[in-house]
């Protein structure tokens, strides 16, 4: 955001700071956010990974100093066009202990080569705004009902 802010000063358009305030005072205050997914899913077979792409809506509401969210999400898992295809669909719920941090779980069902399951993830993620959106990388470890285990590492991008 400091490079886009330096950028948008050489051109002379760039937002004043109460203009910044205002833009993250607006993303707080929306309350509904659609979020982009893209990442790695990772498990302990030698070389098993898997691009992660995912599309949902989080649902914010907002404190003075932290928050809670609830989500739904889908996700495709592997090569989007070729090889093994795998699907994630399910939903979670979140803390935010701290604005930027988001402590979240989430239950659903994977649907891929070996079969059907059901899956829960525990993660992380660090919240980065910019503008009227918000950027945040994130880490989850996850396990399914048959015993599989993997864990992935993302990056969202929500508005």
């Amino acid at each position: 955001m400091g490079l886009m802010i330096v950028l948008l000063n050489a051109a002379g358009v760039a937002p004043t700071p109460a203009e910044l305030q205002n833009y993250r005072l607006k993303y707080y205050e929306r309350g509904h956010h659609v979020h982009k997914d893209i990442g790695t899913t990772r498990s302990k077979k030698p070389g098993a990974t898997g691009l992660t792409v995912g599309l949902g809506y989080e649902y914010y509401i907002d404190r003075r100093f932290n928050a809670v969210s609830v989500e739904v999400l889908g996700q495709k898992i592997g090569d989007l066009f070729k090889g093994p295809q795998g699907w994630w669909v399910g939903g979670g719920i979140a803390w935010w202990p701290i604005r930027e941090v988001k402590v979240f779980t989430q239950a659903g069902a994977v649907f891929d080569e070996l079969g059907t399951a059901a899956q829960a993830r525990v993660g992380v993620g660090y919240r980065i705004n910019f503008f009227m959106m918000g950027v945040m990388p994130y880490v989850y470890v996850q396990g399914t009902d048959d015993g599989r285990f993997s864990w992935s590492l993302g990056a969202r991008i929500q508005y």
